[in-house]
């Protein structure tokens, strides 16, 4: 638990919340997947296929909106070298209104590979209530859109 200050009296406990997608198989080696992942344009087309409109990218960061208007700014923190394991990892930057860190996680598996997107995010009891099923969501889709690809 932190416990941030968020005036000179008042102290608001949050809590680091686990968010996953669900695993799901893809037909492609983990170099294949990673590479499209990498890659903005194919992350932002990830995206594009759940909630998420006005994807945008420059250099190592990317901003979008999500349902409600609400925009996500992350900036890329893993080096863009692993084809497996934790291929690629986005941590939110200001303006974002709530802080997590973003991992796309690809396991080899038979001819294939896994794929998994999880975050770790700093959430008091009522913003959990209203970002945690839009992350699963959002997360949920990237999942479908990857199976669907490979």
């Amino acid at each position: 638990m932190v416990i941030r200050s968020r005036g000179l009296e008042r102290l608001e406990p949050t809590f680091m919340t686990r968010i996953e997608s669900p695993l799901v198989a893809l037909n492609a080696d983990c170099a294949t997947v990673a590479s499209d992942i990498r890659h903005w344009e194919g992350f932002g087309s990830l995206l594009a296929e759940g909630p998420v409109t006005d994807f945008k990218w420059e250099g190592d960061a990317c901003s979008f909106k999500v349902a409600g208007g609400v925009g996500i700014h992350l900036e890329r923190t893993s080096d863009g070298t692993a084809t497996e394991g934790s291929v690629l990892t986005l941590a939110t930057k200001a303006p974002t209104p709530v802080k997590f860190t973003l991992d796309v996680v690809l396991t080899p598996y038979g001819e294939g590979c896994t794929f998994k997107a999880g975050c770790d995010a700093e959430l008091n009891p009522f913003t959990k209530m209203m970002v945690e099923p839009a992350l699963e969501g959002l997360f949920g889709k990237m999942a479908e859109a990857l199976q669907s690809r490979f």
